[in-house]
Parts: C-alpha cells; structure tokens; sequence
C-alpha cells in the first residue's frame, strides 16, 4: 500500500521533478511519508533496549554496555519529543492522518521511560523539576493531537485511555525522580526529631518535690544500647541466598546514611564492624553486593515509586487503561484503513514492557 502511495504521487508530480534532482526529490518524499512512523518504531526500539539493558550496568562493568545505554538514554527522549513534535505541527496544519493520532500517547508513555532506568547518573534526579515542566509542555504539544480524535469515529475510546497510561507513567518517572534527589533522599533515611527529655519540666517537678518536704537524690542511670546483629543463617532453604538477602536488606539501612553524607552512629559503626568480622570474605562481598543493588534500584530506577500503594495503584491503572485501548482499537477499528500493524506492535510494547 506504502508503495502504491509513493508511485501515484511521483507519476502525478513526475513532471514537476527535473532529471538532475530526481534523487534527492525522491528522499524527500519517502521522507515526508515515513518519518513518523520511522520515528515512533525507533522510538520502541530504544525502550526495548532500555528496558533489556537499562539495569545491566548494575551487574557488568563494561564500557561498552554503559555507552550503549548512555546513548540510548540520551536518544529516547530526543525521538519521542521530535516525532510528537511532527505530530503536533501536523494537526495543527490539518495534515494529520486519523491513524496517527493513536501514536501521539504512545510517545508519552516512551518519555515515561521503562521501570529499569530512570536516571542514568544521580545528578539527573536533581533535575526532577525539569521532567515535571517537561510533562507539562509535553500535554500541551499533544493536547491538540488528541483533540481532534473528537472528531473521529470512536478514536477517542483509544485515545484518551493510551493518554491517561502516559501521564501516569510520565508522573512515576518524576516522582521517582523527586524522590531521588539528595533532599528528600536525607529526609526520607533520617529518624523523626527527637527532642530530648524536657529538662523544664523536670526542674519544675524537682522544686516542687524539695518544697513538699520529699527528700530527693539525682542518679543517673548507664543502660547499654549496643545491639550487634548476628549473622545467623535463615533456615528457609526454598529461598536462594537468603542468608545474603536478609543481612544485606539490615545493613543497607546503615549503608544508605554515607550516600547521603551523614554520620553513622556508635552502635550501626559496632554492628556492622561486628558482622563483617563474623563472617568469610567472600560472603561479605556478597552481603555487600546486595546493598549496592538495593542502592542502585532505589536510585536510578522507578523501585521507591513503584512499591507504594499509590505506585502499585497507578501502575494498575495504566495498565488496565492500555487494555482497555487495546480492546476499543481492535474491535472498533481494526477494519479500517490505519496502520494496524505498527499500532498493535506498539500496543504490544505498552502491555507486556
């Protein structure tokens, strides 16, 4: 069908190509045709890669893989917003064809970016702010796009599900990244004030006491509040290395302090020494190993929005939304002269990743 298209409009304008610019006319055109659906399908290619390396880096040290993911992240954003972009431009202008208004939500659940990556360094979470205007600016770029499946057969029952899916999964990708900045990742690890006995109080209670006649002593009382966590094995052996699990889950709670540049205190400096010194080097490594992946995934991935009970809540709604356009496409509109093979690979992306 795509040829057809492209042999009808050069015999209609053959005699408006001259002979020496035929080539680059012919780029133009096959460009005109194609570039947003090379776009949105590049756009799929580069989530997939995120999704299948995005969180490898944790287990490999290889340059090679971090290059990849480097340029993959940096390219993901770029494409999604410069094909919305075409999208937007084109609606504007009425030039946009009915089966491309599907795909506009769809580039906002690619700016959402996959659950493995979120970040690729932890600077980027402190430009949480700039994702949050970009999602603002982003609504306002497809907002005319989706206005006009108004106007169309039933499109909006596709549409509007697929744009409330990218507006939650472009608002976990903030969220989590708000909640990965330095500030609120020191507030979210630090105990709640403690005060401190109210000496005032206790004055007051004091003089009282001596004015009633009552003889009262001052002693002060040493209790010992040192806890040292002894590496005992888990006797569950359905569980693979649950002894490490267990043990590095305990200590990352003292470990994740030194990210945020605080000071341990005596009894999580003597606990953790104590452990360490209690068991092999090499379970040690792996204990360790088990900290620095907690600590990755709460960093750099969507982990601390997504297991929350308004995260698992949001995810249940995006999901059940993408289904429900799916569902609408395929029994409404899959008959009709759109490109169904690029909208249910797409679907296909936004289901199961």
């Amino acid at each position: 069908m795509l040829l057809a298209v492209v042999s009808s409009w050069i015999m209609i304008h053959s005699r408006e190509i001259q002979l020496n610019g035929i080539i680059p006319d012919l780029i133009k055109v096959l460009w005109e045709i194609l570039q947003v659906r090379v776009l949105v399908l590049v756009s799929l290619f580069l989530q997939v890669i995120l999704i299948l390396c995005g969180n490898r880096r944790k287990y490999i040290a290889n340059r090679g893989l971090q290059l990849v993911v480097w340029l993959t992240y940096q390219l993901a954003g770029w494409v999604a917003t410069y094909a919305l972009g075409i999208l937007s431009k084109d609606s504007k202008n009425s030039l946009i064809q009915p089966n491309l208004i599907i795909w506009a939500p769809f580039l906002l659940l690619h700016l959402g970016g996959p659950d493995t990556i979120i970040a690729y360094s932890f600077e980027d979470n402190e430009l949480w702010l700039r994702h949050l205007f970009g999602l603002i600016s982003q609504l306002i770029v497809a907002a005319p796009v989706i206005k006009i499946s108004w106007n169309v057969d039933n499109l909006s029952y596709v549409t509007i599900p697929l744009m409330v899916a990218g507006i939650i999964k472009y608002g976990e990708r903030t969220w989590s990244l708000w909640l990965g900045s330095s500030k609120k990742f020191e507030e979210s690890i630090l105990p709640p004030p403690n005060p401190g006995p109210n000496y005032a109080y206790f004055s007051y209670d004091l003089a009282e006491k001596l004015d009633e006649g009552y003889k009262v002593r001052l002693m002060v009382e040493s209790t010992p509040v040192s806890f040292y966590h002894s590496p005992i094995v888990i006797a569950n052996e359905r569980i693979q290395d649950a002894f490490f699990l267990h043990h590095g889950f305990y200590l990352f709670t003292i470990f994740e302090f030194l990210f945020a540049d605080l000071v341990l205190s005596i009894q999580d400096h003597h606990n953790s020494q104590h452990f360490f010194q209690s068991i092999p080097w090499n379970d040690a490594f792996k204990v360790i190993e088990v900290e620095l992946g907690l600590m990755y995934d709460k960093l750099y991935t969507k982990a601390r929005a997504t297991y929350t009970c308004l995260g698992i809540f949001l995810k249940c709604v995006s999901f059940f939304c993408t289904l429900f356009a799916f569902v609408s496409f395929y029994y409404m509109m899959i008959n009709k002269d759109y490109d169904k093979t690029i909208t249910l690979v797409l679907f296909l992306g936004a289901i199961f990743f």
